[in-house]
């Protein structure tokens, strides 16, 4: 796939980075400061539960939080059968958390992911200096933080990964895992290479929530044995090591904590004692270090918490800091940095959301999100080995950037990479051709839009947060749903204007995060209504919401506001022409696994529950309407972690009942046929294959998923026209042709206070779900809430 020229940069922009722990660490005072500042969703409730209780108050993510990651199975080695004929469309893109060029071959660079800096990343491998790109299948399903060549004419390659350090003596075409001794906690952040003896190698270990106490590693021997050169601090992961040029023995560590806190501390005899060098940081999270013999530099910070760090830069070892960055940063969070080989005072640095920052005097002035690389979160910042003019950015989200005249462009050079992690996925009804995807990155996201049905990609100037929902109105106009960070820019909804501008329409609850949405309906009748679904959050609470507008988006009514955790997560209008009915779905995020249905007779302005007929256990349910039967929907939802099932209603939302089918895999999401009234479709989260098809109403479904074997989380269905399916996954995009012939609609029942659907015997039939008694929201009364703190400048 290829993206449009309108993602490259003009303008400007190594060797230790990392960020991304999925575990929780309380490991220092910092930390738990940190993860007091956030808000917590349940006391007793998993992050697979409720991913928003690593959210600060303006919505950023903690490192190593991957949304969706625990339904995110892999499809590919499942060998599926059926129909569908799947091909990927994109866009190219996906959590580079390093990419290095080799010191042997100028043609072969590598890119490592880690989506979120979490788990289930893996390694991309160019053959062409960085053009185009392909996975390396040995680490699939493998994160890489770090990648280390060494010099010229070795060339052994080292990676940083989820699980040890790995090791290539073939440019990485192949990889040998090496035993650190540590056990099972053995994630890498870094991984440094004593310039004077690369038989030397350092490693920046993690500190698996307090569980791993070593947190750096030595090895003299290329890798074979290693000892632990921890300094005798508690648990804090090693973030970027710096040996210096000049002396094996004198080394710089950085550490930093999943939540909160952070390290440096500096031995001159190789490990065998350190001095804590702390001392005139800001003791937030520390991710970079550099250091030429004379000169030391450090970096970091993180977004979750406003914990700041920014550069400093040290002539003594650490034992005084002077801050380098400058009132000209509009974001102290340093991921990486990089000097120019031939200039050392010329210094680069990849901050997160905010692109690339230069120097060419030391520090004394700087320019700031150069080339309008400000929109981007970077990660890593490489220079070519022994060339000042090529460097190459690994971004979260966007992949890799490169750069051919020193920083003054940068270029998305991503082709191949297939790892953008899409949230929604809608198509224009007036023109199938023109698709636009939602992506979101652990603090930066964006809308992405083609058309040409998926060849080229534009990515929008919509403001760089997290996307949860993107939609085309009935008239063709494009809508998204901004999920924060707050920072960045407001929450909410947003619409394209005709210049390609982004206007924000609320709700806005105040100036935190406090509305956290993912669904929206329009009105077919009525281009002024318009209806968003979520929750609250922070200091608006937790409720499950639904927000009405009746002018475009002007003013919002919050309409519905029900549940300790709860979350609306899908809405449909009846479409019998007067927009009065409408049904929504919703469940708990508390951990007790209850969901259902909700139905509004006057036109959305009131909600009450209308679950007869569902199981209590309900997670996830998506809605899909009837195209002959305006009173005829369908619900998907897990019916167990293990399961999910399909139920409909024909009398508008009343009565529901099970269509016959239940699977052996939780469902993600439902989407009826435009004009066929008996051809649904499923994706399934948990594994199997990613896609059903269902040819009889629901009763039973069979794999439709050929081209899908790559298919990860697959979280979202849309039609482009009536012969197109499109998904949205965490690897991007795909699309299949619908080439059955029109089919004659099937006359549905006459609604009935009890209707009682045929069902069709499944080919594996599975025990049909049987309703419980189940638990049904009801409003409660709400203190007031406190007023909002002032967000600090």
């Amino acid at each position: 796939m290829l993206l449009s020229a309108s993602l490259a940069l003009v303008g400007l922009g190594a060797i230790s980075k990392g960020t991304g722990d999925i575990k929780e660490s309380t490991s220092s005072p910092q930390t738990a400061a940190a993860t007091a500042n956030a808000q917590p969703h349940s006391k007793s409730v998993t992050p697979r539960d409720n991913p928003h209780r690593y959210l600060d108050e303006k919505g950023n993510r903690a490192t190593g939080i991957k949304p969706g990651s625990t339904v995110g199975a892999k499809h590919r080695g499942e060998r599926p059968i059926g129909d569908g004929a799947w091909a990927s469309l994109g866009p190219p893109g996906g959590d580079v958390f390093d990419v290095a060029a080799s010191t042997v071959d100028a043609n072969i660079v590598l890119a490592g992911l880690a989506p979120g800096g979490s788990f289930g990343g893996t390694l991309y491998r160019s053959s062409d200096g960085g053009n185009t790109w392909s996975e390396v299948p040995a680490l699939d399903g493998t994160s890489v933080f770090d990648i280390e060549f060494a010099p010229a004419p070795d060339g052994t390659t080292y990676l940083g990964t989820q699980d040890s350090v790995r090791k290539s003596t073939d440019s990485g075409l192949s990889w040998v895992t090496l035993n650190l001794g540590i056990g099972a906690n053995d994630q890498v952040f870094d991984v440094a290479l004593d310039p004077s003896d690369s038989l030397i190698i350092w490693a920046g270990i993690a500190d698996a929530s307090g569980a791993q106490p070593v947190n750096v590693m030595r090895s003299t021997d290329g890798g074979g044995t290693w000892t632990d050169r921890t300094p005798p601090h508690a648990p804090m992961s090693g973030r970027g090591i710096a040996v210096d040029p000049n002396d094996s023995n004198t080394v710089v560590a950085v550490f930093g904590g999943d939540f909160g806190g952070g390290e440096a501390w500096v031995t001159t005899d190789g490990g065998d004692s350190w001095m804590d060098r702390s001392a005139g940081l800001p003791g937030n999270p520390l991710n970079a270090v550099v250091y030429d013999g004379t000169r030391l530099l450090v970096g970091g910070g993180m977004l979750f918490g406003s914990q700041f760090v920014g550069l400093y830069e040290s002539p003594d070892l650490g034992v005084t800091w002077t801050p380098l960055h400058d009132g000209t940063w509009p974001i102290l969070v340093v991921e990486d940095i990089a000097v120019d080989p031939s200039d050392a005072a010329k210094i680069f640095v990849a901050i997160d959301g905010g692109g690339v920052n230069r120097t060419t005097d030391g520090g004394a002035t700087w320019q700031v999100g150069i080339g309008g690389s400000q929109a981007l979160a970077g990660r890593s910042l490489r220079f070519r080995p022994g060339n000042s003019q090529e460097l190459f950015l690994g971004t979260s989200s966007l992949a890799v950037f490169h750069s051919t005249n020193g920083g003054d462009t940068f270029v998305q050079s991503s082709e191949g990479i297939s790892e953008l992690d899409l949230f929604a996925i809608d198509a224009n009804p007036l023109n199938p051709a023109e698709i636009a995807v939602a992506f979101q990155g652990q603090n930066n996201g964006g809308v992405l839009s083609s058309t040409d049905a998926g060849t080229t990609w534009l990515l929008e100037s919509a403001p760089p947060t997290r996307y949860s929902a993107v939609g085309f109105a009935p008239e063709g106009t494009l809508y998204a749903i901004s999920s924060g960070p707050s920072s960045v820019a407001q929450e909410g909804l947003y619409r394209r204007e005709n210049n390609g501008s982004w206007t924000p329409l609320g709700p806005d609850q105040g100036p935190l995060y406090e509305s956290d949405l993912n669904t929206m309906r329009f009105s077919l009748n009525n281009p002024n209504l318009i209806l968003l679904g979520g929750s609250d959050f922070g200091v608006a609470g937790f409720e499950g919401t639904i927000w009405r507008s009746t002018d475009a988006g002007g003013s919002w009514t919050k309409v519905y506001e029900v549940g300790d955790f709860h979350r609306i997560t899908d809405i449909e209008i009846i479409e019998d022409g007067t927009d009065q009915n409408m049904v929504a779905a919703w469940n708990s995020e508390s951990g007790d696994n209850i969901g259902g249905a909700l139905r509004s007779t006057d036109n959305g302005a009131s909600w009450f529950d209308s679950s007869s007929g569902l199981p209590a256990f309900f997670r996830g349910p998506r809605l899909c309407a009837s195209p002959s039967d305006p009173q005829t929907l369908f619900i998907s939802a897990w019916l167990s972690f293990q399961s999910g099932g399909l139920f409909r209603t024909t009398d508008g939302g009343v009565n529901w009942t099970s269509t016959g089918w239940t699977g052996n895999q939780t469902v993600g999401d439902v989407a009826c046929h435009p004009i066929d009234n008996q051809t649904l479709f499923v994706t399934q989260l948990s594994g199997g294959d990613a896609v059903l098809r269902s040819q009889d109403g629901g009763a039973t479904f069979a794999p439709f998923a050929n081209g899908l074997e790559n298919a990860v989380a697959p979280r979202e269905l849309a039609f482009a026209g009536n012969s197109r399916l499109l998904l949205a996954s965490a690897k991007g995009s795909y699309g299949t042709d619908l080439t059955t012939a029109t089919p004659t609609p099937t006359p549905t029942a006459t609604p009935s206070s009890t209707p009682t659907p045929t069902a069709t015997p499944s080919s594996t039939p599975t025990p049909t779900v049987t309703p419980t008694p189940r638990p049904i929201p009801t409003p409660r009364p709400r203190p007031t809430p406190p007023p909002r703190p002032t967000p600090p400048g």
